[in-house]
């Protein structure tokens, strides 16, 4: 199953109306890169999990639990698979200390 949902999918989701899920993104609430994106088609397309995520939060972008889970997240996109390498390398160092 597709981690990327459509503005519908958002809505229900968010328990909102396509209006208010273009203003969270204008306003900020929805992060572009983060919280949504575009295909090579330009359709909006949204992350599932971090809209789950952000549902339990609250809907605070800014919340703790919310950061970590952004933060897992990207870690675990393909184009990031480097930097978590390095990541736990130098956790792995630290620890040694």
């Amino acid at each position: 199953m597709s981690n990327f949902i459509d503005a519908i999918g958002a809505c229900k989701i968010l328990n909102c109306s396509s209006r208010s899920l273009l203003r969270y993104r204008q306003q900020g609430k929805l992060l572009e890169g983060i919280h949504w994106g575009r295909n090579p088609s330009s359709k909006v397309l949204y992350d599932r999990e971090l809209l789950e995520n952000l549902v339990v939060c609250g809907g605070d972008v800014n919340h703790p639990d919310h950061q970590k889970f952004i933060q897992r997240i990207l870690l675990d996109r393909p184009e990031n698979q480097n930097q978590k390498k390095k990541q736990k390398a130098k956790s792995l160092e630290v620890g040694a200390a």
